[in-house]
């Protein structure tokens, strides 16, 4: 399998339907190289996804944790089977260009890099200044990602900055970033979000400054131990058909 196609959800099932909707409508040359994980991170019911065409492997977190985004990109990373990752949050949609010039274009990309990939329409939710691109959507060779990446689930149970961490830890392993300006890959969210928890920064902010300071301080690379990782319990899904 040369691309995972990894993004995870919590309740709004009917948006994450229409999500596979869009998935069913590729190319169907370019979904054979294809296969999607998408992770429910304890969602209130339990609805089996259909597969359709797809590659489609759906896995539960079973741990009811508040803002476990984390954790389920963890378990998605290291349940993929392809060679690269393409991560991005549910509400994002994909342009008709996005797959076409990736899959093109993977031999020749740097399995040490980073890809942060261009958005249209794209805000950002402090301040609403139009962003070029979502820091969670991006690129990335999985075996190298699995030795230098992986978020970092201190951060679970609170809202916000394990996606300002990841590429901070990353970089201090050696790897590097590159942002791909064309063709434009993402549309602007598409209109739903996480509701009735804690969307407080206080916490993590806190966290995130300590632990930066901590990998400023640090003499050679930072490794991730896989017995920090997946701090739950989970199990893979049925699909419908």
């Amino acid at each position: 399998m040369r691309l995972s196609i990894i993004s995870h959800f919590y309740n709004h099932v009917d948006e994450v339907l229409h999500q596979l909707d869009r998935w069913r409508q590729i190319d169907p040359a370019l979904l054979a190289q294809l296969e999607f994980i998408v992770v429910d991170d304890h969602s209130d019911q339990i609805i089996p996804l259909p597969a359709g065409n797809l590659k489609l492997r759906v896995f539960r977190v079973e741990t009811d944790i508040d803002w476990n985004q984390a954790g389920a990109r963890n378990l998605g990373a290291l349940m993929a089977q392809g060679e690269w990752g393409l991560f991005f949050d549910i509400d994002q949609a994909l342009t008709p260009e996005a797959l076409p010039v990736i899959l093109h274009n993977l031999d020749r990309l740097d399995t040490a890099t980073m890809y942060s990939l261009r958005a249209r329409g794209l805000y950002n939710d402090v301040d609403q200044v139009e962003a070029a691109f979502h820091v969670n959507s991006f690129l990335v060779h999985l075996p190298t990602f699995r030795k230098l990446g992986m978020y970092d689930e201190d951060f679970v149970g609170h809202y916000g900055y394990e996606d300002i961490y990841l590429p901070l830890v990353w970089q201090a392993n050696g790897g590097k970033r590159l942002l791909l300006n064309e063709p434009c890959f993402f549309e602007g969210n598409l209109g739903f979000r996480t509701e009735r928890l804690d969307r407080s920064l206080e916490r993590n902010k806190a966290l995130g400054t300590a632990k930066l300071q901590a990998l400023q301080a640090r003499q050679g690379p930072v490794k991730v131990s896989p017995s920090h990782l997946l701090r739950f319990e989970w199990r893979e899904m049925e699909t419908a058909a």
